[in-house]
């Protein structure tokens, strides 16, 4: 796949016209943020992940059933119980991974109006991601996402002068990407459940919301999805002119990077509760909104 992205590097630059080989050309280096990594924002504060196991339960009239477990449990539960259990529980949550983006690339006009341009994109999450909760002061929960990806556009686009020094430009391609996310911790919410119930609680609010954990816990897990593929993006940005051949610009970039990757629980509790191969979706795209300087050479 990188051989398919160098291709249309080479083919774009061999190809040009006559008329462009004097246009001007540009190097560019930009950073920027990317948020809700992995579109996994909803699993981490609001959906969690259910498990392949069950436990029994009973509705409000007694009729008995089960529900599904919980191999992620989601942060919004977790603040529930802080604030169901007088203390006994607590919980630290940080919510959905943003990234850092860095970005290098080559710039090329062709002729007054169109140009062509490939980059490479590298994003690592800096924040979000972490959840912990304790009971007793002991942590028995305690998630730790973290994502990376490489992602290589080849756009081209049309640029438009709005005055002198200043345009703006909207552009589309494809790019390859590499990549995924990544999921280590702990998840002990079954021994909190059975420890209630030796205890002798009967609080079914508070038994309730810990019911759920994985069926053997999941201890010292680590879980990572990596993929790789082609797919589209498009780009829309503004630059100004701040010295003779300098220019700062601002942009939004749009990459549409999806694949179902595989993983291996390294936990019993894990493997018990996902499966020993786990399929799942990964989303390597999204927003990233840059803000960089390009020079002319």
């Amino acid at each position: 796949m990188i051989q398919t992205t160098g291709r249309i590097f080479l083919i774009l630059l061999f190809l040009t016209p006559g008329i462009y080989l004097n246009a001007k050309s540009y190097v560019m280096g930009s950073a920027g943020l990317q948020f809700d990594l992995g579109d996994l924002g909803s699993t981490i504060s609001t959906d969690g992940l259910d498990s392949a196991g069950s436990f029994s339960t009973k509705a409000t009239d007694g009729t008995p059933g089960v529900l599904p477990r919980r191999a992620v449990i989601p942060e919004n539960r977790l603040l529930t119980l802080q604030h169901s259990s007088n203390g006994l529980i607590s919980a630290k949550t940080n919510g959905a991974m943003t990234g850092l983006t860095l970005s290098l690339g080559y710039e090329q006009d062709l002729g007054k109006v169109f140009f062509w341009r490939i980059n490479a994109h590298y994003t690592r999450k800096i924040m979000g991601g972490d959840t912990e909760a304790k009971f007793a002061g002991q942590s028995f929960y305690h998630m730790t996402w973290d994502y990376n990806a490489i992602q290589i556009p080849v756009n081209v686009g049309i640029k438009l002068s709005i005055s002198e020094d200043a345009s703006i430009y909207i552009g589309a391609g494809v790019h390859y990407f590499k990549g995924g996310w990544s999921l280590a911790g702990n998840n002990r919410l079954n021994d909190v459940h059975e420890t209630l119930v030796n205890a002798g609680i009967t609080d079914t609010t508070v038994l309730g919301l810990v019911a759920d954990g994985t069926a053997p816990s999941a201890n010292w897990e680590n879980t990572k999805f990596n993929v790789s593929g082609i797919a589209p993006n498009w780009l829309l940005g503004a630059q100004a002119r701040i010295s003779d051949k300098g220019h700062v610009y601002m942009e939004m970039e749009t990459l549409f990077s999806f694949k179902y990757g595989i993983a291996h629980p390294s936990s019993e509790g894990g493997m018990v509760g996902l499966a020993p191969s786990v399929a799942y979706p990964q989303v390597l795209g999204g927003n990233q909104y840059r803000f960089g300087y390009k020079h002319e050479i």
